[in-house]
C-alpha cells in the first residue's frame, strides 16, 4: 500500500476503492463551497477523477487499460499518478476518439444479446413474420435485410413514448435464427481487419477485478442514497417544517445537530458539528411550468444570476444547486422562500453533495463501459454487471447507518410499532436495512368459492421473503434519484439485465418480489411517477413468453399478487354503492398524476401478462380468476348518471373521462382473456366454474320488484328518473363466457344449486326447448333465487339508456352524455352492446317459462307499459314528442334480439368462427361505398385483424379489389354484389347508420341490372337457421309469438295509421318481416304465428298497402303487400274471413282484381304458381339471349359500318371531311375577374416565367446516350444515381443563367385593369401572386389578343421576311388599340425587368429589345414542350396532337412578341444583345439549344430569311461541325472494339450511312491523323455511329421546328382546332404511320416537310446552298442531350430504403455526416440523385438547391414516409404528396408501408411526377395545393412565423378517393390533372392577430406590409432587404440569415443534433406545417 492509503494495481486489497471513494469529499480540489462558475470546472475535474479511478482498478496495470483504449499514450505506474491529472483534460485517455475503431467495432455483440437501449430519433425495425410480437425490435446496426427478404418490415423512430432496447440474439422474441449485421460486417471484413483487431479482442479481462469494482461502488452508491431521506417526498415537508421550528425559536444548536443527523455518514466522513458547508438543492416535478419555476427560483435568490439556465438546467437534470455557502445561516432565508411557490428543496451538507455527484458519474461510467467498442470486455462486463446487481452486499449494507435511526429520533409519528407496513409507507428500509414487507395478498380455500360484492377475505403470504439484492435496493429507491439519475440509472440495468440469457429471469423475479412496494411509490410516494423504472420493466419483462410462465407458476402466487397490488390501489379509491364496492373518481389533490399514473400502469401489466399466458386454465384457476374479476367489477355500475331536467347545462363537467379511460382497460383485459380462451382452448369444467363464480356475484343481487297485471313481478327502476350505469364489464364478461360454452350447461351450472354434482343433460324432441325439460325434471333442486332478469336487466338499462340520450331525451345534461354512450354503443372494440343483447336474449330463452313476464319487464323498462296497458295515450307518454324515435329504437332492439344468432351460432373450429366475424364486420364497412385497405382495417374491430393473414383472405374472398386509377387516390375494396342480399340494414353490425338510407343501398345494388323500381325490392331479414345454432336457442324466437308479444305490434301498426307517421313503420315491418321468417324456420315454410291472426294485423297492412302516397313511402306500402301476401299464401282463408270481416267484401274483391291486374292471383293453387314461375323463368331465359345479341351487336358495330365508311372516299384515297364536319368555337375572352367581355381593353394571362431544370449537355460519342431509343417513361429499378459531373453543372446553371428560362401559364384571361385591382386588394406584387381562377403562382402577365380573320394566304414556309411582323396582320392590333394599350405594355416591361434583369440594366432603352429576349425563351418554352412529349410512347407520332393548354401558352407569347414588335420595331442587330449574355464570364454556353435559338429568332427577326431556308441553313451548318468535332473525340483502335462490343450486348446495331454521308466524313477522317490506320471496317463503324449520333440529336431540332409551325398556324388562323397541315399533310395524324419508321425515315420525313429538300443526306452533301441573304452560319454550337430527361431513377421498392440503403448506390451531398450509412432522416433530391440529411436548422433543402443543384424548386423523397416534398425557392413553400409507390392494397403514402408491406414503384404515378417537374408546373401545382395559405407565404417572402397556430396543421395532399361513392371513385379528368381533392376540415382559427386572438387573414398580412414594400419591383431588390431592422427582429435566427444558408461548415460536419428528427417535424407528427 503505497502512502497514499491505497496500492498499487498488482497488490490490489478489496476495500480500496470503497477507501477511496469515501474519502472522496477530502480531496482538496472538491473540499471547499465555491461559486457557480468554479462549480463547473469542478463538475468537470469530479467526472475526470471518478472515471480514472474505476477504469484504472479494473485492471491489474495501467498498460492493460490500452487494450480499452488504443489510443491512450500515457501510462501510470501508481494510483497516486491518476488522481494528481484529475484537472487535465489531454490526459483523458477513456475518450473514444478512434471513429475507425467504432466502426469496426461497437455494435457486435458475439454469444450475447445486443441490449442496446435506443436513443430518441434512433430508428428501430420491426418484422411481422419474424418476431413473436410488436415488442420485438432491432436496431438499425443489427437489422440484416437478408433475413427478411419480402417480410413485413415496418420502421418506426425512437421517441420518449416509444422506446425499448435491440432484442438481437434474444431467441424468445424471434421465431426464425437471425443473422446479426453487425456480426457479419465484422466476420467478412478481411483477414487484414481480423489481424488489426486481435490485439484490442483477445485480450482476457479479469472478470473478479471488475466485479469487485462494481460491487464496491454499487455498495457505496446504495449506502449513500439510503441515508439521504431528504429528497423523499414522505419526509421533504417533515424536515423543512423542522428546520423551520427550529429557526423561529432561533435554537441554532439543535439545527446543526439535527443537520449534522441528517447528514451522509461513511468511514471517512463523520459528524462534524463545525462543519458548517451546506447548498440547498432544486428538485424538479410535474406541475410547476417554466415560469412559474423561474419565479419561485428568484425568491429564493440564487447565487446565478441566470435564472433561466437554473430553471432549464432543474429541468434537463431533474435538480440544480439553487446557492451554496460555508454558513448555514445564509442558506435559510433562501431555503424556505424558494418553497413558498411548491418547489421541492433540500438542505444537505457540501460533502454530501460531493459524494451525490460522484454516484451520478459512477452509474454514468457503467454506462460508458457499456459503449466501450471491444467484445471481449462486453461479455465480461456485461456478465460481471448482472452478476453484482443480481447479489446482496454480504451484510455490508446491514451493518452500515440506518435511516430508521433518524427517522425515530426526529419523527417518530411516521413509523408507529403496531403498524406491520409502516417502512413501506415512508419508502425506507426496515431496521435491518432491508426492503420491508409489502402489502402482499392471497386468497385462502374459504374465499375461493364465491365472488363477494365487496372484497373477498385475504390473507398475507406466510414466510415471504426477498432476495434483497443490489437490483431490489436500487428499484427500492428509484424514487429518491432525481431525473437525469433516473434515467441512467435505468438505462445501465434494464437492457443490460433483460438482455442477459443468465440474468433474465433472475431479474424479472426480483422484481416481481417487489412489484407491490414499486407499484405504491409510484402512486403514492414518488415526485416524478411517469420516470418509474417499472414500466421499463414490464416492457422488457412481462412480454417475454419464459417470464410470463414463470410469473403464473403454480405455487409461486407471483401472478395474484401482481393482480392485487394493483386492486389495492384502486380499493384506495372505491366506496361502497348499493352493497357493491366500486371505483370513484379520485377527488383528492394529486398534482404529479401519480394516482393516474400507476392505475394506468397497472391496468397495462395485468393485461400484458395475461397476453403471454402459455395455458388458458391458469386464467380460469378460481385464486387467479377471482382476482382479475375483483378487479373488473370496481368498474361495474361505476359510472351512474341521472338525467336532468330543467334549465340547459352551462358547463359541463368532465367526470367520466377517467372512468372511460379504466373501463375501456378493463374492456380489454377482458376481451385479452377471451382472445386467451378461444386461441389457446380451456378446460370445460374450469370454464363453467368461472360461470358460476361470476353468477354468485352478478345473480344474488337484491333488487326491488313491482307487481304488473296482478300476476307478474318485474325489476322497479326507471332509467329516466333514476342514476343508471352504462359501462357493465362484468356482465360483459359473462356473456363472453357463456358463448363458449353449450348453453344448457351454462344454464345448469348458473341454476342448479349444488355444483358438484351437476345432473344429467336432458334429452329432448325436436321443437323441445331443453331447458323448459330441465326445470320440469330437476324443479326441486334449482335455486330457488334463480331470476335472470337480475343480470340482463343492468344490460337493458344501458341499452335503454343509449337510446334515450340518442333520440334527444337527456339534452339537459349536454352533449358529453351523447358522446360517452356513442363510444359505448358504436365502439366495435369494446363489443358492449352486442354483449347487452346477448344477455337479454339468454333471459328470453332462460325465463321461456314466464314469458309474459319478461315482456313486461323489457316494456317497463323502455318506459312504455302504460302506453301498452292503456294507462297514457301514446303522445302523453313520459317521452313526450321524442316517443316516434324511442319506439324506432325499440324496435330496433327487439329485432335485433331476433336476429343476432352469431352468439349460439356452431361452427366446426375456432379458425371457422373468427373468419365469418370477420367476413361479416368487411361486408357491412362496404356495403356503403368502397374502401381503402386501411380504411377498412380502421373500421374492423383489432381482435378480429391480429392476424392480417385471415383478414386478407376474407377480403379476398367476398371483395372486389378496384385498382387506383387516378393520380393521387388509392386501390379500394369493393363488395361483391352478390351479398348485398345478405345485408340487413337492422342488424346491429350496421348500428351506426341510418336504415333507410342503408337500405336505399342495398336495394340500388340488389336491382342494378333490373328495370325495376328500387322501392319493389324487399328486403330480407338475414336470420342463422336453427339448424347451425346451439340446441338450447332453438326457441329464441319463441317470444316474438306470444300473444302479449302479437298485441305490441297490432298497437304500434295502428299508432302508424292513426296519426298517419311512418317513422318507425319500415322497422316494424322489417321486424314482422322478421317474425314470420324465424316462424317458418321453427315451424316450417306454410307456418304463420296464430297470435297474428287473432289480432287482425292483415287488416292493417291492407290499410298501409291502400293509404294515399303522401301518407307513407313508397317502400312501406310496398312491404306492407309484400307482408300480406305472405299471410294470405299461407292462411288464405283466414286472412281473407279478417279482411272482410273489416273492410266488406268489395273492397277486397277490389283488392284482389288490383293485385290480379299486376299477374298476382292471390288464390292460386300451389300447382298454378310453380307453372306460372316457370314460364316467367322461360321468358327470363329469353330476354337475357336478347340482351347478350344486342350486346354483341353494339360490341362490333365499327364492323358492320366499314362498308359504309368505305363509300366516303374520294377517288384519290383521301377521306372527305364534309362527312364528318366539327364546328369549333374560336377562342373565349372572358375576364376571369369581371365575367366581361370588353375588346377594348386588353387582356393578360397569368404566367410563371422562370428557369428550367430540363436543358443537359450531351457526349455526342457515347453510344449510351444517342442509341437509346424513347420506349416511354422508364425507370431502372436498381434505384442507383450517379450523374456525370457535367450534368450536376447543367443543373445549375439552369437554375442561374437568365438565358434558360421558360413560360408557364394557365391561359385564364383577365383584364389587365382588373389584374391592377386585384393585386392591389389581395396585397400581391405584379411579381408575385396567384390566378385569380385557378390559384397558380405566377410571377408576370402575358397580354394576348384575338386572331382575325383574313383573307391573305400566308406560306410559312416559304415566306422571306421577318415572321413576327407579317404575322401581325393576323392578330387585332391596329394603331389605336396599340395606342390604347401601349401604356400597359411599358408597364408590364418595367415590372418584370425586360424579363431578364442583367439585360434590363445595362441597355439604355431596352424595350426594343425585349421581343428578342422573349424570343429566347419562346424556344426554350418549345424545347421544354418537345422534352417532355418524349415520355410519350410513339413520341414522334403523337408529339403535336393534344396538349392544348401547351399550345395556347406558345401561341400567347407569339402574340407578345408580334404585339412588341408592332410597338418597338424589330430588335436590330442581334450582335448587340447577344454581347450582352457573351459579357458575362462563363465556360458553359449561354444556350444549350442554340440551334433551335438560331432558327427561331432568325425566322422571327431577319429581314430576308424564310423559314425553310433557315432550317436548311442550320442544318447543313450543325452538319458540318457535328461530324468534325465527333470525328475527333471518337475514340479508335481497341476502345472502339470495346465500345462496339458494349453496342452488340446493349443496344441494337446503328443503321448505315448513306454513302454520300459516307463518304463526306471519310474526307474529314483525312484531317485527322489517328484515323490514317485503322481499318475500313473500323472506319465504317465509325462513319454508322456518326451518322447515327447526328441523327439523333438532330431530331429533336426538327421536332421542335414542327411545334413552332404549328405555333404559327394557331396565330394565322381563328380556329384553334384546326388541323395542323404542312405540303398537304395533316401532321397531327400522318406524320409517322402506325408501322412506325426508321430512325432515317423519320429524320427525311421531318425534313421534307419543313424544307425543299428531301432528305438530310441532300442538305448535308450539296454544296451549291444558296441563301438569298447574308447570313452568318451558326457557329461552336453545343450540343443538348438527345434522351429522356427525367428526375432520377428510383428503386422498385420504396422499403429498400429503408431496410437496406447502402444497397442503392447514391451521392452523399455531405461526406462528413455522423454515422449516415445507418440513418433514416435522409431525404433523396429527384433532380440529382443526391442524398442529404437532415441539418440542425432544418434547412437541408434550400441549402441543397441553392448551392448543389438546380435551385428554383425540387422534389425530394423522403423513403421513411413514403413521400415526396415538393420544394420552391421563391417564395419558400412546400407541400408533401405520396411517394409514386403502391403497396400490394393499391395504397399510398404513410398507409402504404404503415404495416411493412412491400411498396413497389407505380410508374404512371411517377411518370406524372415527372411531367411537372419538367414543365416547370410544381410551384403552380404547390400554390394551387396550399391555397390561402401560399398567399400568406407570397405576401411574408417566406419569413412565416406560428405565432398560436396549431403546429401540426401540414398540408399533404390526401387520397383523391378517400370518400368517393360507389360509382365514382379516383377517375382522371384529363392530361393535366393534378392530385386535386376535397379537404379534410377548415381548421378552426387557422389565424391569429397579434396578440394570440382570432383574427382575418387581413391582419395577419399586415405586419408584412413594409417587407413587401421594401422588396417589390425596386432598385434595391437584387441587393436584397436589410433585415436588422427592429421589425424583423420578431423572426427567429432562421429567418434572419443565422443558420438557414451560411457556410457553417462545422454544421456540415457535425450534424448530429437529433440524427434521425423529421427534417420539418422534429417530434415526428403525423401533420407538419407547409413552410
Amino acid at each position: 500500500m503505497d502512502a497514499t492509503g491505497t496500492s498499487a494495481p498488482g497488490s490490489y486489497p478489496q476495500d480500496s476503492l470503497r477507501s477511496f471513494l469515501h474519502a472522496i469529499h477530502a480531496e482538496p480540489a472538491f473540499r471547499d463551497v465555491r461559486g457557480p462558475t468554479a462549480r463547473i470546472e469542478l463538475d468537470h475535474n469530479l467526472k475526470r477523477y471518478v472515471f480514472k479511478a474505476l477504469y484504472f482498478h479494473c485492471v491489474a496495470r495501467s498498460e492493460d487499460l490500452a487494450h480499452l483504449f488504443p489510443e491512450m499514450t500515457t501510462h501510470y505506474p501508481t494510483f497516486q499518478d491518476v488522481r494528481d491529472t484529475y484537472d487535465q483534460e489531454d490526459t483523458d485517455f477513456y475518450r473514444l476518439y478512434s471513429s475507425d475503431m467504432n466502426a469496426r467495432h461497437s455494435f457486435k455483440h458475439p454469444g450475447r444479446n445486443c441490449g442496446r437501449k435506443f436513443k430518441v430519433g434512433e430508428p428501430l425495425y420491426r418484422c411481422h413474420e419474424c418476431g413473436f410480437d410488436d415488442t420485438c425490435v432491432l436496431c438499425i446496426n443489427c437489422f440484416n435485410p437478408r433475413d427478411h427478404e419480402n417480410h413485413h418490415i415496418y420502421t418506426d423512430i425512437c421517441s420518449d413514448f416509444t422506446t425499448g432496447i435491440c432484442d438481437c440474439g434474444d431467441e424468445e422474441a424471434w421465431k426464425a435464427p437471425l443473422h446479426c449485421k453487425a456480426d457479419e460486417s465484422e466476420a467478412g471484413s478481411g483477414s487484414d481487419s481480423e489481424s488489426a483487431a486481435a490485439p484490442i479482442d483477445d485480450f482476457e479481462f479479469d472478470a473478479s477485478r471488475i466485479e469487485s469494482v462494481l460491487a464496491q461502488a454499487f455498495d457505496y452508491y446504495i449506502d449513500m442514497f439510503n441515508q439521504n431521506i431528504e429528497s423523499l417526498p414522505t419526509f421533504t415537508k417533515d424536515i423543512t417544517m423542522k428546520l423551520r421550528e427550529l429557526v423561529q425559536e432561533k435554537n441554532d444548536a439543535e439545527i446543526k445537530q439535527f443537520l449534522s443527523d441528517l447528514k451522509y455518514r461513511n468511514p471517512c466522513l463523520t459528524r462534524d458539528l463545525d462543519n458548517d458547508n451546506h447548498v440547498v438543492m432544486i428538485y424538479n416535478d410535474e406541475y410547476h411550468n417554466y415560469s412559474q419555476a423561474t419565479t419561485a427560483l428568484r425568491q429564493g435568490i440564487p447565487d446565478n444570476v441566470h435564472t433561466d439556465i437554473l430553471t432549464s438546467k432543474i429541468d434537463s437534470e431533474g435538480r440544480a444547486m439553487l446557492k451554496c455557502a460555508d454558513n448555514v445561516d445564509e442558506l435559510m432565508a433562501g431555503f424556505f422562500a424558494v418553497q413558498t411557490n411548491g418547489l421541492c428543496a433540500t438542505l444537505i451538507s457540501w460533502d454530501e453533495y460531493i459524494h451525490q455527484e460522484a454516484c451520478k458519474y459512477i452509474i454514468q461510467w457503467i454506462a460508458h463501459s457499456l459503449s466501450i467498442p471491444n467484445a471481449n470486455f462486453q461479455t465480461v462486463f456485461r456478465d460481471t454487471l448482472g452478476k453484482v446487481l443480481c447479489s446482496s452486499s454480504n451484510g455490508d449494507l446491514q451493518r452500515g447507518p440506518r435511516a430508521t435511526d433518524v427517522v425515530n429520533k426526529y419523527f417518530p409519528n411516521k413509523l408507529p410499532e403496531s403498524y406491520t407496513h409502516r417502512y413501506l409507507d415512508q419508502s425506507i428500509l426496515d431496521g435491518d436495512n432491508k426492503i420491508p414487507v409489502g402489502y402482499h395478498k392471497t386468497l385462502p380455500e374459504s374465499s375461493l368459492d364465491a365472488i363477494s360484492n365487496t372484497i373477498n377475505k385475504t390473507e398475507p403470504p406466510k414466510n415471504k421473503t426477498y432476495a434483497n439484492t443490489r437490483l431490489q435496493c436500487l428499484l427500492y429507491f428509484d424514487n429518491r434519484f432525481w431525473k437525469r439519475l433516473r434515467k441512467d440509472i435505468q438505462n445501465i440495468i434494464v437492457p443490460t439485465l433483460s438482455s442477459s440469457l443468465a440474468y433474465k429471469p433472475v431479474f424479472c423475479e426480483q422484481v416481481v418480489e417487489i412489484f407491490n412496494h414499486i407499484t405504491r411509490q409510484v402512486a403514492y410516494m414518488d415526485r416524478e411517477p411517469q420516470l418509474t423504472a417499472l414500466r421499463e420493466c414490464v416492457v422488457q419483462l412481462f412480454t417475454c413468453p419464459t417470464n410470463a410462465k414463470m410469473i403464473f407458476g403454480d405455487n409461486c402466487g407471483y401472478f395474484i399478487d401482481i393482480v392485487w397490488s394493483v386492486i389495492d390501489i384502486f380499493v384506495d379509491f372505491s366506496k361502497i354503492e348499493n352493497g357493491s364496492l366500486v371505483w370513484q373518481r379520485v377527488q383528492k389533490t394529486n398534482p404529479t398524476k401519480s394516482y393516474g399514473i400507476s392505475l394506468k400502469q397497472g391496468l397495462y401489466t395485468i393485461e400484458t401478462l395475461i397476453s403471454k399466458v402459455d395455458d388458458a386454465n391458469k386464467l380460469l384457476r378460481p385464486a387467479e380468476f377471482i382476482s382479475v374479476v375483483t378487479l373488473c367489477k370496481l368498474f361495474n355500475s361505476a359510472w351512474k348518471i341521472k338525467r336532468k331536467e330543467g334549465e340547459h347545462v352551462l358547463h359541463e363537467d368532465q367526470y367520466f373521462i377517467p372512468y372511460l379511460e379504466y373501463t375501456t382497460s378493463i374492456y380489454s383485459i377482458i376481451q385479452t382473456i377471451v382472445n386467451a380462451l378461444v386461441n389457446e382452448g380451456c378446460d370445460e369444467a374450469l370454464l363453467l366454474n368461472a360461470i358460476r363464480l361470476i353468477n354468485t356475484f352478478l345473480g344474488y343481487k337484491s333488487l326491488t320488484y313491482k307487481l304488473v297485471h296482478d300476476s307478474h313481478e318485474v325489476i322497479k327502476f326507471t332509467v329516466s328518473t333514476d342514476r343508471v350505469a352504462y359501462m357493465n364489464p362484468i356482465h360483459t364478461f359473462f356473456s363472453f363466457l357463456i358463448e363458449n360454452v353449450p348453453l344448457i350447461k351454462a344454464y345448469e351450472t348458473i341454476v342448479y344449486q349444488d355444483s358438484s354434482a351437476l345432473p344429467p343433460v336432458p334429452l329432448t324432441s325436436d321443437n323441445v326447448d331443453p331447458m323448459i325439460v330441465f326445470k320440469e325434471q330437476y324443479e326441486n333442486r334449482v335455486s330457488q333465487n334463480f331470476d335472470f332478469l337480475k343480470i340482463s336487466d343492468f344490460a337493458l338499462r344501458s341499452v335503454v339508456l343509449c337510446s334515450q340520450i340518442d333520440v334527444g331525451f337527456w339534452v339537459r345534461n349536454g352533449m358529453s352524455v351523447l358522446h360517452q354512450t356513442s363510444y359505448y354503443k358504436n365502439n366495435p372494440e369494446l363489443n358492449t352492446y352486442s354483449r347487452d343483447i346477448h344477455l337479454n336474449q339468454l333471459a328470453f330463452l332462460w325465463e321461456i317459462d314466464d314469458t309474459p313476464r319478461v315482456i313486461y319487464n323489457l316494456l317497463d323498462r323502455w318506459e312504455l307499459l302504460d302506453w301498452f296497458d292503456g294507462n297514457a295515450d301514446f303522445k302523453e307518454t313520459v317521452y313526450q314528442d321524442k316517443i316516434f324515435l324511442i319506439v324506432q329504437h325499440f324496435i330496433a332492439f327487439v329485432y335485433q334480439i331476433l336476429t343476432e344468432r352469431q352468439f349460439f351460432q356452431t361452427f366446426e373450429s375456432p379458425h371457422e368462427k373468427k373468419m365469418s366475424q370477420i367476413k361479416n364486420a368487411i361486408m357491412y364497412s362496404l356495403y356503403a361505398k368502397p374502401l381503402s385497405y386501411s380504411k377498412l382495417l380502421r373500421l374492423v374491430p383489432d381482435y378480429l385483424t391480429d392476424n392480417t393473414s385471415n383478414f386478407d383472405a376474407a377480403l379476398n374472398e367476398i371483395s372486389i379489389f378496384k385498382e387506383p386509377r387516378g393520380l393521387a387516390d388509392n386501390g379500394v375494396f369493393k363488395l361483391q354484389e352478390s351479398l348485398y342480399s345478405k345485408i340487413d340494414p337492422l342488424r346491429v353490425s350496421n348500428l351506426g347508420n341510418e336504415f333507410e338510407g342503408s337500405a336505399a343501398i342495398i336495394k340500388k345494388h340488389l336491382n342494378k341490372n333490373k328495370k325495376n323500381d328500387d322501392n319493389s325490392v324487399i328486403l330480407q331479414p338475414q336470420l342463422v337457421s336453427v339448424k347451425h345454432m346451439d340446441e338450447g336457442a332453438s326457441q329464441l324466437g319463441a317470444f316474438t309469438r306470444h300473444p302479449i308479444f302479437a298485441k305490441i305490434i297490432y298497437k304500434l301498426l295502428q299508432v302508424c295509421l292513426d296519426n298517419e307517421d311512418g317513422t318507425f313503420l319500415n322497422e316494424l315491418l322489417h321486424l314482422i318481416h322478421g317474425i314470420f321468417k324465424d316462424d317458418e324456420q321453427a315451424n316450417g315454410k306454410s307456418s304463420l304465428p296464430d297470435a297474428y291472426l287473432s289480432k287482425p294485423i292483415s287488416n292493417l297492412l291492407l290499410s298501409i298497402v291502400n293509404s294515399k302516397s303522401e301518407i307513407f313511402s313508397e317502400s312501406i306500402t310496398s312491404k306492407a303487400d309484400f307482408l300480406l301476401k305472405k299471410m294470405i299464401s299461407k292462411r288464405t282463408e283466414e286472412v281473407f274471413e279478417s279482411l272482410v270481416a273489416g273492410f266488406g267484401q268489395e273492397y277486397v274483391d277490389e283488392y284482389k282484381n288490383k293485385k290480379m291486374s299486376e299477374g298476382v292471383n292471390l288464390e292460386e293453387t300451389e300447382r298454378e304458381r310453380k307453372r306460372r314461375l316457370a314460364k316467367k323463368h322461360q321468358a327470363k331465359l329469353m330476354a337475357k339471349f336478347n340482351n347478350q345479341q344486342s350486346k354483341f351487336m353494339k360490341e362490333h358495330e365499327n364492323e358492320f359500318k366499314e362498308k359504309d365508311k368505305d363509300d366516303q372516299l374520294e377517288e384519290d384515297g383521301d377521306v372527305d371531311m364534309t362527312a364528318e364536319e366539327k364546328t369549333v368555337e374560336a377562342e373565349d375572352f372572358t375576364c376571369s375577374l369581371c365575367q366581361d367581355e370588353d375588346d377594348d381593353a386588353m387582356f393578360v394571362v397569368p404566367a410563371y416565367h422562370d428557369h428550367t431544370p430540363i436543358f443537359k449537355s450531351a457526349d455526342i460519342t457515347d453510344p449510351d446516350q444517342f442509341l437509346s431509343k424513347w420506349n416511354g417513361f422508364t425507370n431502372h429499378d436498381s434505384g442507383s444515381v450517379r450523374l456525370l459531373e457535367e450534368w450536376y453543372t447543367d443543373l445549375k446553371d439552369n437554375g442561374q443563367d437568365n438565358t434558360r428560362k421558360v413560360f408557364v401559364s394557365c391561359n385564364h384571361h383577365i383584364h389587365y385593369g382588373c389584374f391592377r385591382r386585384y393585386i392591389q386588394k389581395k396585397r400581391f406584387s405584379t411579381t408575385a401572386f396567384i390566378c385569380p381562377l385557378c390559384q397558380t403562382f405566377s410571377n408576370c402577365v402575358v397580354p394576348v389578343q384575338k386572331s382575325i380573320s383574313t383573307t391573305n394566304e400566308l406560306e410559312l414556309l416559304t415566306y422571306e421576311g421577318p415572321m413576327s411582323v407579317e404575322l401581325n396582320d393576323y392578330i387585332k392590333t391596329d394603331a389605336s388599340l396599340m395606342n390604347h394599350i401601349e401604356p400597359s405594355l411599358v408597364q408590364i416591361i418595367d415590372d418584370c425587368q425586360s424579363f431578364d434583369k442583367n439585360f434590363h440594366k445595362s441597355i439604355k432603352n431596352p424595350r426594343a429589345g425585349v421581343a428578342y429576349i422573349l424570343a429566347g425563351n419562346w424556344a426554350n418554352t418549345i424545347s421544354m414542350f418537345e422534352i417532355a412529349s418524349r415520355l410519350d410512347a410513339n413520341s414522334n407520332g403523337v408529339f403535336l396532337a393534344g396538349k392544348e393548354q401547351k399550345f395556347k401558352t406558345l401561341k400567347n407569347m407569339l402574340i407578345f412578341i408580334i404585339t412588341l414588335v408592332q410597338a418597338y420595331g424589330l430588335p436590330g442587330n442581334m450582335d448587340e444583345y447577344d454581347s450582352e449574355y457573351k459579357s458575362e464570364n462563363r465556360t458553359e454556353p449561354a444556350y444549350l439549344n442554340k440551334l433551335f435559338q438560331f432558327i427561331v429568332k432568325d425566322c422571327l427577326f431577319h429581314e430576308e430569311s424564310s423559314v425553310q431556308n433557315t432550317i436548311v441553313a442550320a442544318i447543313y451548318a450543325y452538319a458540318m461541325e457535328f461530324f468534325a468535332e465527333f470525328l475527333h473525340r471518337n475514340p479508335f483502335g481497341a476502345l472502339l472494339d470495346m465500345e462496339w462490343q458494349h453496342i452488340e450486348e446493349y443496344h441494337a446495331f446503328p443503321p448505315q450511312a448513306p454513302q454520300a454521308i459516307a463518304s463526306v466524313l471519310s474526307h474529314k477522317m483525312g484531317f485527322f491523323s489517328k484515323y490514317n490506320d485503322i481499318s475500313e471496317e473500323h472506319k465504317i463503324r465509325v462513319s454508322n455511329l456518326a451518322y447515327t449520333s447526328f441523327l439523333r440529336h438532330l431530331i429533336p431540332t426538327l421536332r421542335r421546328c414542327l411545334i413552332m409551325m404549328k405555333v404559327m398556324q394557331l396565330v394565322v388562323s381563328d380556329v384553334d382546332d384546326e388541323p395542323f397541315t404542312l405540303k398537304d399533310m395533316n401532321i397531327e395524324s400522318d406524320l409517322i404511320p402506325d408501322e412506325g419508321l426508321s430512325l432515317r425515315e423519320t429524320a427525311d420525313k421531318m425534313v421534307s416537310l419543313l424544307t425543299n429538300y428531301s432528305s438530310v443526306e441532300d442538305i448535308v452533301t450539296k454544296d451549291n446552298l444558296y441563301f438569298p441573304y447574308d447570313q452568318e452560319y451558326p457557329k461552336d454550337i453545343p450540343h443538348e442531350f438527345c434522351g429522356l430527361i427525367k428526375l432520377v431513377d428510383l428503386s422498385k421498392y420504396l422499403n429498400t430504403y429503408v431496410t437496406d440503403t447502402n444497397a442503392i448506390d447514391l451521392v452523399e451531398e455531405n461526406m462528413h455526416t455522423r454515422n449516415s450509412a445507418n440513418r433514416l432522416d435522409f431525404k433523396i433530391c429527384l433532380t440529382c440523385g443526391v442524398k442529404i440529411h437532415v441539418r440542425s436548422d432544418r434547412h437541408e433543402m434550400s441549402r441543397h438547391l441553392a448551392k448543389h443543384c438546380f435551385k428554383s424548386f425540387g422534389a425530394f423523397l423522403i423513403p421513411n414516409s413514403s413521400e415526396v416534398c415538393l420544394y420552391l425557392g421563391h417564395p419558400p413553400s412546400f407541400i408533401y404528396i405520396s411517394a409514386p409507390y403502391l403497396n400490394s392494397h393499391g395504397e399510398a403514402g404513410r398507409n402504404a408501408m404503415k404495416r411493412g408491406d412491400l411498396t413497389t414503384l407505380n410508374l404512371s404515378r411517377y411518370e406524372h411526377l415527372n411531367r411537372l417537374w419538367i414543365n416547370n408546373e410544381i410551384p403552380g401545382y404547390i400554390s394551387r395545393v396550399m391555397g390561402d395559405e401560399f398567399r400568406m407565404s407570397i405576401l411574408s417572402n417566406g419569413f412565416l412565423f406560428t405565432f398560436n397556430r396549431d403546429p401540426r396543421a401540414r398540408r399533404r395532399v390526401p387520397p383523391t378517393n378517400e370518400d368517393d361513392s360507389d360509382e365514382n371513385f379516383g377517375e382522371m379528368s384529363g392530361e393535366d390533372d393534378d392530385f386535386y381533392s376535397d379537404e379534410d376540415g377548415e381548421e378552426e382559427n387557422r389565424f391569429r392577430n397579434m396578440n394570440g386572438q382570432p383574427g382575418e387573414v387581413r391582419d395577419f398580412f399586415q405586419i408584412f406590409e413594409t417587407v413587401r414594400n421594401a422588396m417589390d419591383n425596386g432598385e434595391n431588390m437584387e441587393g436584397g432587404v436589410d433585415l436588422t431592422t427592429p421589425f424583423l427582429q420578431l423572426f427567429g435566427p432562421q429567418f434572419r440569415g443565422q443558420g438557414g444558408d451560411g457556410d457553417n461548415e462545422e454544421d456540415e460536419q457535425d450534424n448530429d443534433a437529433n440524427p434521425f428528427q423529421d427534417p420539418e417535424n422534429p417530434d415526428n407528427d403525423e401533420p407538419r406545417t407547409s413552410w
